[in-house]
């Protein structure tokens, strides 16, 4: 895609500055006094931003404005531990990401889609149900949380003081690599070679080591799977048929959609 297709923004999130692009559809990249929808995506845990420019190509292509980042720890944002994987901060970032696509002219603020992918589609399903400014959501599926854990949740997820509860840092491997310590999150050939090819494609700021950020919460976000009936917008789930990850079997994919 062109450049002047899309242009480097920057915003801050929780005392971090996150980065990324911000897409314009190519029939109205020269005329931003044209409201157009957008979606906001974020990457996954074992890619970057950068990985997902076909995607957000192809968005805006059809027609969408999309402002693609690099999650907090990771790529071209800023925070520490690099390559730390904090569903609570990464929630409140696609928050962060709206509160800023909505300041930019050009762009319908009634039309706001949040797009997940891998682990970020827990993310993306979080920020549907607790943001009211989101008006859809395209994600991948996990599993259901409990009422009184979701609860919780809801009134915490943006005003809770983090400096109170510290994360614990917990290693672990993308794939069954050499470098790094910690468990494989993703076992098998398969894994491997995309981590390898995508590493090639790419370069840059990748690793295999990730840390899984974790806080004594009375509700934990990374445990508390997807909150599928308490999503109100139009959804669409994106379901591989022969997906190898945990947790990701097409049958608790269907209790899942089954629930909205």
């Amino acid at each position: 895609m062109s450049t002047e297709n899309y242009e480097q923004i920057e915003f801050v999130s929780e005392g971090a500055v996150l980065r990324g692009r911000l897409y314009r559809p190519t029939a109205v990249a020269g005329d931003k006094t044209a409201d157009v929808p957008v979606l906001i995506m974020a990457h996954g845990f074992s890619v970057l931003a950068a990985y997902l420019d076909d995607y957000a190509t192809d968005f805006a292509q059809a027609g969408f404005a999309v402002l693609l980042f690099d999650h907090r720890n990771f790529g071209e944002s800023d925070g520490t531990p690099r390559y730390g994987f904090d569903n609570l901060l990464q929630i409140r970032g696609y928050r962060d990401a709206i509160n800023f696509v909505t300041t930019q002219p050009g762009i319908d603020k009634q039309k706001i889609t949040v797009f997940g992918e891998s682990a970020t589609s827990l993310v993306a399903q979080f920020i549907a149900v607790f943001d009211d400014r989101v008006r859809a959501v395209i994600s991948a599926t996990k599993f259901d949380i409990s009422d009184d854990k979701f609860a919780w949740l809801r009134a915490n997820w943006s005003d809770l003081d983090l400096s109170t509860v510290p994360a614990r840092e917990l290693a672990v491997r993308m794939c069954r690599l050499h470098e790094g310590e910690g468990p494989v999150i993703v076992e098998g050939d398969a894994a491997v070679s995309y981590t390898t090819r995508m590493r090639k494609k790419y370069q840059g700021d990748w690793s295999n080591q990730v840390f899984i950020l974790q806080r004594k919460l009375e509700a934990q976000f990374n445990e508390a799977r997807l909150p599928a009936k308490y999503l109100k917008v139009p959804t669409l789930f994106v379901i591989a048929t022969d997906d190898e990850v945990p947790v990701c079997e097409l049958s608790t994919n269907r209790q899942c959609f089954d629930l909205i």
